[in-house]
């Protein structure tokens, strides 16, 4: 068919195709050259006793490419499980090596990745991403808690030393509280919080919880901490107990 004046009539669905095909064309030209910025190579990991030190080579530039103006550091957790989320743990990092002091779990494999940074809208891919195990380290003993007028106090023995191949000093303890109400809501799950209650010092051994209710029922954990690495929760059993003192 054609119009008054001989031309063809254009359909509808060929003047979508075309506008589809120039988007497709623009997003294909965006992605070649976002990918053309060189990565850095031969990203290495080693643990020591100052966290995980990293090292890459910068990327290999063609003549009259700009060199990366920074790096930028990523992280993961890895397991059989699955591995979790990549995350930024350092921005801008002007130099080809990086230490990380990220809180690890004992045992744990985390992987590490870099990327290069060239502006601020543009970086590279990320290097080639390499996995280190945590060091295993000593949990404290046998916390106990008790019920006192003035709170729930807790009580533990300081870890024991474990060889873990690196000098990892004793820094610190991680005390979580579990919760929920005991009147009210009996069923362990009912109104549930979980907290990081504070972090005494690394010659403490006793710890006095004085912000509890008799409404509620705590639990504890206990963890230690040297310096970059935190141990499992303590050995003794997962005592609950009745808060004092009233909302």
């Amino acid at each position: 068919m054609t119009g008054l004046t001989g031309s063809p009539v254009r359909r509808p669905w060929a003047l979508a195709l075309a506008i589809a095909g120039l988007l497709l064309g623009l997003l294909l030209a965006s992605v070649v050259e976002a990918s053309s910025t060189p990565a850095p190579t031969d990203l290495s990991a080693t643990v020591a006793t100052g966290g995980i030190e990293l090292s890459w080579s910068a990327p290999t530039l063609e003549p009259g490419e700009d060199a990366p103006t920074g790096y930028d550091v990523e992280m993961r957790t890895t397991s059989a499980a699955g591995a979790g989320d990549w995350k930024t743990i350092a921005e801008d990092v002007s130099d080809t090596e990086y230490t990380s002091t990220e809180l690890l779990m004992t045992e744990q494999t985390y992987e590490f990745r870099v990327s290069a940074v060239y502006s601020e809208d543009s970086s590279s891919d990320p290097s080639d991403s390499v996995s280190v195990t945590a060091p295993g380290v000593s949990k404290p003993g046998s916390l106990t808690k008790t019920r006192t007028t003035s709170g729930i106090e807790l009580t533990w023995l300081a870890p024991t030393l474990s060889w873990t191949g690196i000098a990892l000093t004793l820094s610190g303890y991680v005390i979580e509280r579990d919760s929920w109400y005991t009147v009210s809501h009996p069923e362990l799950g009912q109104d549930y919080t979980s907290e990081v209650l504070d972090t005494p010092a690394s010659d403490a051994t006793s710890y006095t919880d004085a912000s509890t209710v008799d409404t509620r029922t705590y639990g504890y954990s206990i963890y230690a901490v040297y310096g970059y690495v935190r141990s499992n929760d303590q050995d003794g059993d997962f005592v609950f107990l009745q808060g004092v003192g009233s909302e």
